[in-house]
């Protein structure tokens, strides 16, 4: 058989990818406004806080350890000793980062842009010897690119966001960082929307933990994606429009402007309950009744939780585990009822199975409101009423729920925070170094001055 020549497989990318491309290609990171570059450090430092917190989780302790050889490489594995290739780095990261439940989000993304890019970013910027401004940089444009995404798309009801569409601001980032022109970029993220995860909302519901291997794959995929780019494959024309718009959502409608701002980074919110961001304002209308008096449990008749769509989807009743406790409304406002606590330590199974928990969650149901969704995305509500067996009833309602942009935690609580994920890996000494160091990144001449604290000796 005779040796036959083929032509590569080439693909113009579509209208849609372009115009992401050229947006992310729009400015330079002294063109960044100063409020954006200083908002954009506090999401990093908030986000190596989670994952320094999260890989000290047995799974992912366990994934680290297997991390080599998955793919042998220099990129940093947080919180031990191991490297491993960027794309597998950013697998485990991202991975540990997402499994507190305390990463960094945006309402209107409808997702948690960092922690789905940051991780992938960090290891390549590792591998090319980027500076800390280069890696901040991608950051905010993939951060910008992930939540125009975001904002476009109509998730279907059993989609979880988590893996999805924030995969085309991690390819967009990366495509930045590495210097590709505006069509390789186009044809990164086409590749990149092709390699979403199938990702269901029931995951998380029933406490499985694959739900936070979605967010380790889309750093691990974001990234690939920008090598197969430079391979040579090509992403499907349209791709956004048929992943997002028919696959995973049921729609997309995306209007891409001509720069960067208003820019969505600065709108972002910080997590103090380690919980899905749809609990919180049933956690803080929650505690707002408990403090106005003492309430005896066995004296609650019923509690009516009303919220928004989406936030339905977190009306479960039955909680298997810990972690499903995290993305349970009625949990997580048993929790405050009984605990007084929304912190790490009450997502542990025998938090959950505690009898007065267990008697709380039958008498609670979750209600959509159709006021309270019609103020998405801007303000995300909930309203607790708590009715007595006495016919007394108790109301109150949270529009603002703490740590985010409209109601932002101070400097010292979110070092606090900080303190609190990095001490769980790290001695206090280098947690304090640690600080300092991210605190200069911006004007680091690498990120490896970094880097050398993220881990164990």
């Amino acid at each position: 058989m005779s040796q036959s020549s083929f032509d590569p497989i080439t693909i113009a990318p579509s209208a849609t990818a372009l115009a992401l491309a050229k947006l992310a290609h729009s400015a330079s990171w002294t063109q960044h406004p100063r409020e954006v570059t200083e908002h954009a450090l506090k999401i990093v430092r908030d986000t190596l806080g989670v994952m320094l917190g999260g890989s000290t989780l047995a799974e992912v302790r366990k994934l680290a350890a297997m991390a080599p050889g998955l793919g042998a490489g220099d990129a940093t594995i947080f919180g031990i000793s191991h490297t491993a290739a960027a794309h597998v780095a950013a697998l485990v990261n991202g991975t540990g980062g997402v499994s507190l439940e305390l990463d960094e989000g945006n309402q209107y993304a409808v997702n948690h842009p960092s922690i789905h890019m940051l991780p992938a970013l960090w290891a390549l910027a590792e591998e090319q010897g980027a500076s800390g401004a280069q890696l901040m940089h991608a950051l905010i444009v993939g951060y910008e690119i992930g939540v125009r995404v975001g904002a476009a798309t109509q998730l279907r009801q059993s989609v979880h966001p988590f893996g999805s569409h924030t995969i085309v601001g991690t390819a967009a980032g990366a495509a930045v960082l590495q210097g590709m022109d505006i069509k390789q970029t186009a044809t990164a993220l086409e590749i990149a929307a092709g390699l979403c995860i199938a990702s269901s909302q029931n995951a998380a519901n029933a406490g499985a933990s694959v739900r936070n291997l979605f967010t380790g794959f889309t750093n691990h995929n974001g990234l690939l994606a920008v090598r197969l780019a430079k391979a040579g494959f090509s992403g499907e024309p349209g791709a956004l429009e048929s992943v997002f718009g028919k696959v995973l959502g049921s729609g997309f409608d995306l209007t891409v402007g001509e720069g960067l701002a208003p820019y969505y980074i600065t709108r972002n919110y910080f997590k103090i309950y380690a919980c899905s961001r749809w609990n919180h304002a049933p956690i803080e209308a929650a505690a707002r009744i408990m403090a106005d008096g003492d309430i005896a449990l066995d004296a609650i008749e019923a509690i009516d939780v009303h919220t928004f769509d989406p936030a339905t989807r977190l009306s479960g009743t039955t909680v298997a585990n810990g972690y499903a406790a995290k993305h349970s409304i009625p949990y997580n406002v048993a929790a405050q009822v009984v605990y007084g606590s929304n912190s790490l330590e009450v997502y542990t199974d025998a938090h959950v199975q505690d009898a007065r928990v267990q008697a709380l969650l039958g008498k609670i149901r979750v209600l959509e409101d159709p006021a309270l969704t019609a103020l998405l995305p801007g303000i995300r509500a909930g309203r607790v009423t708590l009715r007595l067996s006495s016919g007394e009833v108790r109301m109150a309602q949270s529009e603002q729920p703490k740590g985010g942009f409209d109601n932002p935690l101070s400097e010292q609580e979110l070092l606090e925070k900080f303190r609190l994920l990095a001490g769980m890996a790290l001695p206090a000494a280098q947690v304090e170094a640690l600080l300092e160091a991210i605190a200069a990144l911006p004007g680091a001449d690498s990120v490896r001055t970094v880097s050398g604290l993220l881990k164990t000796a």
